[in-house]
């Protein structure tokens, strides 16, 4: 069994969706009513031919022929409107519920904590919201028209059947058996391949989507070839998950087909011989063939159907097993009443935290930064710098203590009501599709135009963006491909500017920039940090002299609190980071 499933809550899919779909019975029930008057008419058609040729044909009577025809045209009429109208009432409220579906999906994802992302794969994620939607609604548009259409008319051809000859009837019997049991050992094993195709199917976009992410390193190390064998590997289990439900296919439906030509056979045998008895008429023994349509029919529909509900629901306990997940950084049930955004004091209380419990990466942690205060995080890589920020911007809860802002603890307040106080700006600025103005609008989204030039002219890059192809205008692609490191990063900045927040957190915001790009950068970042409180991750020691404090974390604690001046006096180890970074810097320059 899979990671991804042994995290997931197993879940009733088709359950949950029926009470995703409570809500829109009166359409449905409108849409069933419509469907028993288009099933009824079609039933009734082999009626009227059964009349036409005992009473027109066999006796001559042009009137009851004629009235016979009349009446086969009404009938096709109302299964033309009838049908019509269920389709498009089922269809309807089948992409409604897909609407919502695919909402509740995106609305989910976006509560889950970075602990929820780190542990499943994205492109799993993503076949939730795509191939697995898909197969849903391939279920909603067909398969409630069918299944009930195809249960009416099973029943309703049945009685029509005895009806008409209860001998007759007894001798299409004869082939139910035989169809039962090949439809019992069907639906078994076509559960099981279903079950594995859908599998297959998320690892197939499991590797694409890490190949395209991942394609700079692909291409950097020449592992075209090898990727190519690996996808293969997994396009050979997905193309062999689909072949076993084909061959399933293969030997069903082709043996309902036999059975169906067997009964055409018994009725026209046992029908011949009781017309020539004078038992049953010509037109019964014709209506009896085409009524064989009426059982045969829905009995195939409702086998591919119930292929389609086996997959669906597959696909609908992925779907709500990853709704039934609970965020790792719940709202809080009664949020404190607070008016943002809050004071920029930060306090660690007893804080301790492991992304395993058992494996803490930070140990009792206790911190005071006043509001105003500059605070810079230097320490070794793994020491703990980043899993601090990330608590103190809350994307993960203490595994005991607490943290709080302006006297509150993060835990008590709404996470809109948090994001307004506190900002992070990450290591590498991340832009979304759209233009330069639209991203920087994402720190403030009714912020006006006049607003935007004025933070980017506060911040001093304002040129810079006007010397863009289209100005505030420029169209940037996914992750800002179009534009450098540095100029993404200067976007970024002036989005955290816009936003105004009294907290800023910074993680190596300037480490992979040239050093023409880091001077530009470094000089926004100084005016976005003047009068807040800040929390900056350093790499480059050289600008913890700039800080109001300085924090050494090495194995998880705060080893050292103070300017960067009285610790290099110290002598102890931030000083000897310094001196390590001193001397490599000279090393680099030399």
């Amino acid at each position: 069994m899979s990671e991804e499933v042994r995290a997931m809550p197993r879940v009733n899919g088709l359950a949950a969706a029926l009470r995703m779909l409570a809500p829109r019975w009166p359409m449905l029930l409108l849409a069933t009513a419509a469907i028993v008057v288009f099933t009824a008419a079609s039933l009734a058609r082999p009626l009227a031919i059964q009349h036409a040729l005992d009473e027109g044909v066999a006796k001559g009577d042009r009137a009851e022929l004629v009235q016979a025809c009349l009446a086969f045209g009404a009938l096709l009429l109302l299964v033309y409107v009838f049908q019509g109208l269920s389709t498009w009432i089922v269809n309807r409220v089948g992409q409604d519920f897909l609407y919502d579906l695919r909402m509740r999906l995106f609305e989910h994802y976006q509560r889950m904590s970075l602990a929820f992302f780190g542990r499943e794969n994205a492109g799993r994620l993503v076949a939730r919201m795509t191939s697995d939607v898909t197969t849903v609604n391939d279920v909603l548009n067909n398969g409630f028209l069918v299944v009930v259409q195809s249960l009416l008319t099973l029943a309703g051809a049945t009685v029509i059947l005895l009806t008409l000859s209860v001998r007759l009837s007894l001798a299409v019997a004869l082939i139910l058996p035989p169809l039962i049991v090949a439809t019992a050992i069907f639906r078994v094993y076509s559960n099981r391949a279903y079950n594995r195709v859908r599998e297959r199917i998320a690892d197939v976009m499991v590797h694409m989507q890490e190949t395209f992410s991942g394609l700079r390193v692909v291409q950097a190390f020449a592992r075209e070839q090898k990727n190519r064998e690996r996808f293969g590997e997994i396009n050979e289990r997905n193309f062999e998950a689909n072949v076993s439900t084909v061959k399933l296919s293969s030997l069903y439906f082709p043996f309902v087909e036999w059975l169906r030509g067997a009964a055409i056979g018994l009725i026209l045998y046992f029908g011949g011989r009781q017309v020539a008895g004078d038992a049953v008429t010509v037109g019964t023994v014709a209506a009896f063939v085409f009524y064989l349509e009426f059982i045969f029919q829905p009995i195939q529909n409702l086998s591919q159907v119930f292929d389609m509900v086996q997959s669906a629901n597959a696909a609908l306990g992925k779907i709500f097993g990853v709704l039934a997940v609970e965020p790792d950084v719940p709202e809080p049930e009664r949020p404190a009443r607070v008016q943002p955004p809050l004071e920029g004091r930060i306090a660690l209380e007893g804080v301790t935290f492991g992304y395993d419990p058992d494996r803490p990466v930070l140990r009792e942690i206790d911190l005071v930064i006043e509001p105003g205060q500059h605070v810079m995080l230097v320490g070794p890589t793994g020491a703990g710098k980043s899993t601090l920020a990330k608590l103190i911007t809350r994307m993960y809860d203490p595994t005991a203590g607490t943290v709080r802002i302006g006297g509150y603890d993060l835990r008590t307040l709404r996470l809109a009501d948090l994001r307004r106080t506190v900002t992070m700006v990450p290591q590498e600025g991340f832009l979304f599709t759209g233009t330069i103005r639209e991203n920087i609008l994402f720190g403030k989204p009714g912020a006006s135009d006049a607003e935007v030039r004025a933070a980017c002219e506060r911040l001093g890059i304002d040129g810079f963006i006007r010397s863009l192809p289209n100005g505030y205008e420029t169209l940037v692609s996914f992750r800002g491909s179009r534009l450098s490191a540095g100029e993404k990063q200067l976007v970024s900045i002036a989005r955290a500017f816009l936003a105004d927040p009294p907290v800023l957190v910074l993680d190596e915001a300037t480490s992979s920039l040239d050093p023409h790009t880091e001077e530009q950068v470094e000089q926004a970042l100084r005016t976005l940090l003047e009068g807040r409180t800040s929390v900056v991750i350093a790499h480059r020691l050289s600008t913890a002299e700039h800080a109001d404090r300085v924090l050494v974390v090495d194995g998880g604690r705060i080893v050292e609190d103070g300017r960067h001046d009285e610790l290099v006096r110290r002598g102890g180890y931030f000083a000897a980071l310094y001196r390590q970074w001193v001397a490599g810097r000279a090393a680099k320059t030399a």
